[in-house]
């Protein structure tokens, strides 16, 4: 029978092996060796810190769309 730390640790060892390759494929696109490969890496961290930005403006947004709901309320 498994319970719910066993599941929560289950589920948080996979999110680290899953950061852990992200890192290593991180690290082999910077260490390319041709200008491809690092304009490759350049736009993935471009993109990635884009998305984070649009992440964040979202939540904020939502957070002050359901602020407005319970002044309402």
């Amino acid at each position: 029978m498994t319970t719910y730390s066993e599941i929560e640790s289950e589920y948080h060892r996979k999110s680290i092996i899953q950061e852990m390759d992200a890192i290593r494929l991180e690290e082999e696109a910077v260490k390319g060796r041709t200008l491809l490969d690092k304009s490759l890496a350049l736009l993935g961290n471009l993109m990635i810190s884009a998305g984070e930005k649009l992440r964040r403006r979202q939540h904020s947004m939502q957070e002050e769309r359901s602020v407005k709901l319970v002044k309402v309320a």
